[in-house]
């Protein structure tokens, strides 16, 4: 690249990366605001959070856009093309994880109708929430080793998912008139999990990136 073309690629890479930043941001405040609703038993905020998941959809669409100019326009190499490439997967993660703060809150409606939850499932929450967090870091700030630290969170977030499942069955089967709240709950437990997949797969969307190894699939071989 001449200076020329140089410039204006720092330019649109650096705005690629504040609109990761907005999307990111969105969708964490979607994130903390689906588990204060479960907290508070808040209808008003668990219908806030699906108000606002067109608008990380929007942004979704948008960097795609931008990613795919980047990479026609300049033909970047080497860790710049790794940014861009893993931006292109990153938003499909974000607003997988939108879509899952939807659909919580959508279930803590569910259960804010019942008298009380069948078990408190804030401390998975907490968990998962850290991932999302750490894990967007690591990505924007090339930081491999905050990254591998969040892998090492979703196997406590899965060994959490496999108890609370357990207990449900078994309360399901002592209680079967109280499926009406243990549904719910059980449909959170599985939402929760599948926000820390996403949120694995970014942390290790950042260890690519900075490190060029790909280690999806290879934990624990």
């Amino acid at each position: 690249m001449d200076r020329h073309i140089d410039h204006h690629f720092d330019e649109a890479l650096a705005a690629l990366k504040q609109q990761i930043l907005l999307m990111s941001s969105k969708v964490e405040s979607m994130v903390e605001d689906c588990f204060r609703a479960l907290a508070a038993r808040s209808d008003l905020l668990a219908r806030q959070v699906t108000e606002r998941d067109h608008a990380v959809d929007a942004l979704e669409v948008s960097i795609d856009e931008q990613c795919i100019e980047l990479l026609a326009r300049y033909q970047p190499a080497a860790r710049d093309l790794r940014f861009i490439t893993r931006g292109l997967k990153i938003v499909t993660d974000l607003e997988r994880v939108g879509d899952l703060a939807c659909n919580v809150a959508s279930r803590v409606l569910d259960l804010i109708a019942e008298e009380h939850a069948p078990l408190d499932l804030l401390p998975m929450a907490e968990i998962v929430q850290r991932m999302l967090k750490e894990s967007i870091d690591a990505f924007i700030e090339g930081d491999a080793a905050k990254a591998e630290a969040v892998l090492k969170q979703d196997d406590i977030v899965d060994q959490l998912t496999t108890k609370h499942v357990h207990y449900l069955i078994e309360l399901a089967v002592r209680e079967p008139q109280g499926i009406r709240r243990i549904f719910p709950a059980s449909s959170i437990v599985r939402h929760l999990e599948r926000m820390a997949d996403h949120s694995t797969n970014i942390a290790e969307l950042a260890i690519f990136m900075v490190k060029g190894r790909d280690v999806r699939h290879k934990r624990g071989i």
